[in-house]
């Protein structure tokens, strides 16, 4: 059975407290198996007989959204893809860049940027962050501490006309050495 990674956008900020107990007897009440959290920043592993990430996603974010009170965004890896995007730090930011900044998160999406989404990108680019879009992910290079810059997720969404949500990226290593690639 698949083994799938959900990242949750706004759990546990801005007063949006959830217990990690209370996320599990959600993604269980929808189906699913398996039912662990990583961390309390919204981080649930879980298996499914079903294949389809959009299906998936249907399935969760309304049930989320009944129990929790608000509304929920998720974005959804399998095992194998977290292992290949945390392994890309390097690939994205050069080893020297990576090592001179103050820390690397990964923004997670539903689907790569369009062509004008990846233009637009290149304006939230300042002293402090630095933006590269890889695939469905959205690296952010950190020069500085985060309470030092003035980056909104919100106003990125709006501007790029998707969704993200960004784990640092020591947390998806961890998350991928924690939840190998397993057999299907």
């Amino acid at each position: 059975m698949p083994r799938y990674i959900a990242f949750l956008r706004a759990v546990n900020v801005g007063g949006r407290i959830v217990k990690m107990a209370e996320l599990k007897s959600i993604f269980k009440s929808v189906g699913m198996t398996n039912v662990e959290t990583f961390i309390a920043s919204g981080n649930v592993i879980f298996s499914t007989t079903c294949s389809s990430v959009p299906d998936l996603v249907s399935k969760i974010e309304p049930a989320l959204k009944q129990a929790l009170g608000f509304e929920v965004p998720l974005f959804i890896r399998t095992d194998s893809e977290l292992t290949a995007i945390s392994a890309r730090k390097h690939t994205v930011f050069s080893q020297a860049e990576v090592a001179g900044a103050y820390s690397l998160n990964i923004g997670v999406m539903h689907a790569p940027l369009s062509a004008a989404a990846q233009n637009i990108i290149a304006n939230f680019n300042t002293k402090c962050e630095t933006f590269r879009p890889d695939g469905c992910e959205l690296f952010m290079l950190l020069h500085t501490s985060v309470l030092n810059s003035k980056f909104s997720i919100t106003k990125l969404e709006k501007a790029i006309g998707a969704g993200i949500t960004f784990r640092n990226v020591n947390t998806m290593q961890r998350l991928a050495k924690k939840y190998p690639v397993r057999d299907a």
